[in-house]
Formats: structure tokens, C-alpha cells, sequence
């Protein structure tokens, strides 16, 4: 596909599909003079293609993406949201933005029971109650100001987006099928209505999108920067929402639920990337309050002593029912002690290094016996003391440096209140809160007094951005997923697919999945078509005591970009409507909903 000279979207958006790789073909590798850009919406992937093209590196190519996704990708791309970002930059230096969103100053558990002290789990996914401080905007900015190439003004960053909301945009049959769902249109205010059901009738594919509102807020942020968000009448707007939208069982909140001070005063937070080691490759991946990074490193630690690759298939490199017993079991332990220690490590002493020590990672590997223990439990000291609608992209520029993000709404359109005059929607983030000890959120995870809710506390996550390095200190792999908690286990099923199975990336992508997070006991394993796991394995597992459950739905979207040599690959899950490109070799179609 020809470069165009400048980024002129509305123009590519007519024509992207027709230079597209044909369905079903795995993408195709470029030397690494090109950068490559893989997200969850072909139109930001070639948003990002083009600010490479223009010299920009990976930390400009995701700002641009992340702002593409927030007008193309309504279900999770946001500025009323949050999320993390890991960059590696061409020297091996490592660094981790968190900009996950943040409790107001009213966050109160009481907040959350009804007269007779009873939670009441509808407050914290619909409703004012739900919204946490927005940290998309002040996150994005920080990482061009802090990690961009300074070739390009943030303005030229946000142009793009600008382009995409104000002239509109054909809207996708991921976008459609969503909202045509039952539930949807439920959630939504007036003014999120007036955009995506135009006649009280849901968009449909091939309809244009347009978004005048959300450009003029966005041409705001873009001459104004974070003050053009946290402060102003886009402040204002957001409190006023906050304020008419109701809490369930309750009318409208009280004043003071959210104030201007708490927009103005919210900042995003850079942490020391986490680092650990597997099979001869070092993961640099995202500290709490994501709990992702430390799980990942959790199950790969117990699993590097295992004897992994004497349980593949010789051919497929597709793990064998001991092999995933295994992976289960790694699973089941690491998410008891998300459960029980993780949470906000400015409000919580988050005991990251005794998780990731070597005698408990021994000590957890050599109690995995040849039976399933559902019944595992967490470290305790010896001396007391996360919509399925986030979305991911990878970006890897022509130097060598990579960038992974990966944002989120919590739930699909966040929780349905869109900013009237500004347009965009606002998160159900505080779901993510332990808002009552011991009971579930809407992913049916548990937490502890870690992750109760605190005014100014972020939310404990299972974000996983991470960048893997090679033996030789280079990039070797980028990649994340959304998906609720099955973030985490789908990114670790792809590096182990990859790093054990020495599978290519785009059958690692396309494999099978399964989920397991402690409570429930249950391990859930992929039943749709194109991704279902073969009877006898998962026969054998439920006589090794697993308790099993097949599920139609498809678990996470990963989003990943492999680097051989001087060769690059960008494959987008066909599980989702996104896209994988490299600059001058055009994006792989992206796959259709199924029927």
C-alpha cells in the first residue's frame, strides 16, 4: 500500500480493506528498517504506520494509536479511561508509565450498601459510584513528553483523531454487532444514544460515524494538553455528568462525588518496570497496581523448572495434558496471591519481591503434584505484616525500541454515561476495587483489604503489557491482550506457545485458549469455533481432579509483534477486529465477527 505523504485518514479509511492481505493468511515478516504497529482497530494501526513513517518512534506511534482507538473504538479506546504502557527503548532502558484511573476524594465502602448493610454490586458497574478519575489523557501526554522521539508536537499526534471524529469514519461489524447487543443501549445516556442509536436505532456496518463533540474536545487537548482536560469546561462537563447520572437503588449521588479537585489534582505515576527471566529471555512487564506483570512472572517462574518441552507435541509444538496440567496449576497458585496481596503500592505494601522469590517460586513448583489442587492457598508472611473491554496495541519502531499499552473502560462502553457537549464515556473502573472483602466483582475475581477502595487509591489490574529481550538484549517480542483477568492467562499461553513451543507467532495467536484464576475453582477452557481444545486433553485433566467448564465465547484479543533478526511480524488475534502492519507493506485484513 502506497505511504500517503501526510495523514490523511478520512481518505485511508475508504480504502484500507482493499490493500489488504487476504483472510486467513498469516502476516508476513519485513526487515526491521520498518517499524511495525499492531492494535485492535485497522484505522489506528495506520495511524500508528504513519507517525512511524514520519520519523516518529514507538512511544509517538502509541500515543497516536491510543487517540485513534478512543474516536474508533468506542467499546474500550478512551480519553475517560486509563491503563498502563512498558517502553523499552533502543539502549535495553526500561520504564513503566501508570496512568490507571484513580478513586475520588468522596470514595467511601459504605457507599456501596444498601440500609441494611449489604453490598450492592450494581453501584460500583453502573451509576456515579462507578466512575473513577480518567487517566488516559494525562498518561498519553507524559509518554509523548517523556518518551517521544521530539520529532513531532503532541499536536501532530492528536491531528489524526481529531480528522477521524470530526469527518466520521464506516462504522466496523465489531463496532455494529456491539451495539446492536440486547443489554447495550440499556446502559446509555441520552447523549450516547443521540451518537451511536441516531433515530433510536443502532449504527449498523458500513454506517459513517461521526463524532463533532469528541473533536472538539480533542482539539482542545491537543492545543492545551492535559489542562485542556483536568481543568476548564471539559472539568466542568465531567462533573456535571457524574452528578445527573444515577446510582442504583439510590436516585442521584450527592454533591461532592466527584469534584473538580479531584480532576485538576490527578497525575499519572512512572514505577520501575518489572523484570524477570524465562528460558534464557528477560520480560520487562508492568508492576502493581497492575497485578498482570506479577503473575505473569509468577507462572513462568514455577514453569521454568518444569520439564515443559518433553510434553509437546513433537510436530505442533501444542502442549500435551501434562504440560497444561501444569500451566493450570501455576495458574491456580499465582492468582491466590493476587487475591490475597495485591493492590495499590502507594496505599498497600504490595509484597512483590517475596511473591517472585526464588524459595516460594521453588516452593510453589515442587507443590504441583500430579492432581489438580483447587483448594491451593495464598503466601502468607511468616510474620504478619481486572471489561472484558480494555484494548491493547504493540509497537515496535525502525531502531529496535517497543512499546506495549494497554488502556481500558472496565466494561464494554465503560459505564454507559457519555459527557454531554464532549463525547466521550466515562469508566466503571471501580468495579476493580475490593469494594466488600471476599466478594466478586463482575469478572467474579475476590480481593483482599489490598484493594479496598481508598480515596486517591488506584484499582488493582490484570493489565499485562510486557516486552520480551532476547538472549542478545534485543527485542524479541511485544504483546498484551484485553479481556477482564483473562488478559493475563492469554498473554502467558502465547509466550509459552512461542518461547517453549517455538511456535510462530500467528499459530500461538490462533490457539486454543483456557482461564483459570483460583476462585472460582473451575478452569474454563475455549469451545467456539475455530478455537476449541481436543476433547481427550481436557478428559484427561478432569481425571487428573480439574474441574472443568467448556465456554462459547472467545477469551482475550492479543495483540503481538515478533522481531527476528532483522524481521518483524505484527499479527492482530483473529479473535477481534483488529489489524497488524508494517510501515510500506500495507495491514492484514482483520477478521469478521462470527455469525
Amino acid at each position: 500500500m502506497a505511504r500517503p505523504s501526510t495523514l490523511s485518514l478520512p481518505g485511508l479509511a475508504a480504502g484500507l480493506l482493499l490493500a489488504c492481505a487476504g483472510p486467513g493468511e498469516s502476516p508476513r515478516g519485513v526487515l526491521l528498517e520498518e517499524g511495525a504497529v499492531v492494535s485492535e482497530h485497522p484505522l489506528a494501526t495506520a495511524v500508528g504506520l504513519e507517525v512511524l513513517g514520519r520519523g516518529g518512534n514507538a512511544a509517538d506511534a502509541a500515543v497516536a494509536t491510543a487517540l485513534a482507538l478512543a474516536v474508533c473504538l468506542p467499546q474500550a479506546g478512551n480519553l475517560g479511561g486509563g491503563g498502563f504502557a512498558v517502553h523499552v527503548a533502543p539502549s535495553g532502558e526500561a520504564w513503566a508509565l501508570d496512568f490507571r484511573e484513580t478513586a475520588p476524594s468522596s470514595a467511601d465502602p459504605a457507599h456501596y450498601l444498601d440500609e441494611a448493610g449489604e453490598h450492592v454490586p450494581a453501584r460500583s458497574i453502573s451509576g456515579a459510584l462507578a466512575i473513577g478519575i480518567p487517566g488516559s489523557p494525562h498518561g498519553l501526554f507524559e509518554l509523548h513528553r517523556r518518551r517521544g522521539s521530539g520529532r513531532l508536537a503532541f499536536a501532530e499526534l492528536v491531528a489524526p483523531a481529531i480528522r477521524l471524529a470530526r469527518e466520521g469514519f464506516p462504522v466496523d461489524p465489531w463496532l455494529a454487532r456491539d451495539l446492536a447487543r440486547p443489554r447495550v443501549l440499556e446502559k446509555m445516556n441520552a447523549a450516547a444514544r443521540a451518537v451511536f442509536y441516531p433515530g433510536g436505532a443502532p449504527l449498523a456496518a458500513g454506517e459513517r460515524l461521526v463524532q463533532p463533540d469528541l473533536a472538539r474536545t480533542l482539539e482542545r487537548y491537543a492545543r492545551e494538553g492535559p489542562d485542556g482536560f483536568y481543568r476548564g469546561s471539559v472539568a466542568a462537563a465531567v462533573v456535571r455528568e457524574v452528578l445527573r447520572t444515577p446510582v442504583p437503588g439510590a436516585g442521584l449521588p450527592a454533591p461532592g462525588t466527584l469534584t473538580p479537585e479531584d480532576l485538576s489534582t490527578y497525575r499519572s505515576v512512572e514505577r520501575p518496570a518489572l523484570r524477570g527471566r524465562f528460558r534464557g529471555h528477560e520480560l520487562v512487564t508492568m508492576p502493581p497496581p497492575s497485578s498482570g506483570g506479577p503473575v505473569v512472572l509468577s507462572v513462568l517462574g514455577v514453569l521454568d523448572g518444569l520439564p515443559l518441552e518433553g510434553e509437546l507435541d513433537p510436530e505442533s509444538g501444542d502442549p500435551g495434558e501434562r504440560a497444561v496440567h501444569w500451566w493450570i496449576e501455576a495458574m491456580r497458585q499465582a492468582f491466590a496471591d493476587r487475591a490475597r496481596h495485591m493492590g495499590d503500592p502507594d496505599f498497600y505494601p504490595v509484597p512483590t519481591d517475596a511473591l517472585l522469590s526464588p524459595g516460594w517460586i521453588a516452593a510453589r513448583r515442587v507443590a504441583i503434584g500430579e492432581r489438580a489442587d483447587p483448594q491451593v492457598a495464598p503466601w502468607e508472611p511468616s510474620v504478619p505484616a481486572e471489561s472484558e473491554q480494555t484494548t491493547h496495541l504493540s509497537v515496535v519502531d525502525r531502531a529496535g525500541g517497543a512499546l506495549a499499552m494497554t488502556t481500558t473502560l472496565n466494561a464494554s462502553f465503560g459505564c454507559g454515561a457519555m459527557v454531554q457537549g464532549c463525547g466521550f464515556l466515562l469508566n466503571n473502573e471501580l468495579d476493580d476495587f475490593a469494594i466488600s472483602a471476599g466478594a466478586p466483582n463482575m469478572f467474579g475475581l475476590v480481593g483482599s483489604a489490598a484493594n479496598a477502595i481508598r480515596p486517591g487509591k488506584r484499582p488493582l489490574s490484570s493489565m499485562s503489557p510486557t516486552v520480551v529481550l532476547g538472549p542478545d538484549g534485543r527485542v524479541r517480542l511485544v504483546l498484551g491482550s484485553p479481556g477482564g483477568p483473562r488478559i493475563i492467562t492469554a498473554t502467558l499461553q502465547v509466550l509459552l506457545r512461542t518461547l517453549v513451543g517455538g511456535q510462530e507467532l500467528w499459530t500461538a495467536v490462533r490457539s486454543p485458549r483456557l482461564h483459570q484464576q483460583w476462585s472460582p475453582p473451575r478452569t474454563l477452557f475455549e469451545a467456539t469455533a475455530g478455537f476449541t481444545w481436543d476433547a481427550g486433553l481436557v478428559e484427561a485433566l478432569v481425571e487428573r481432579g480439574h474441574p472443568v467448564q467448556a465456554v462459547d465465547r472467545r477469551f482475550g484479543s492479543v495483540q503481538a509483534i515478533w522481531v527476528d533478526g532483522r524481521t518483524v511480524t505484527a499479527c492482530s488475534d483473529p479473535r477481534r477486529g483488529g489489524a497488524g502492519g508494517t510501515e510500506g507493506a500495507g495491514l492484514a485484513r482483520p477478521a469478521r465477527p462470527p455469525r
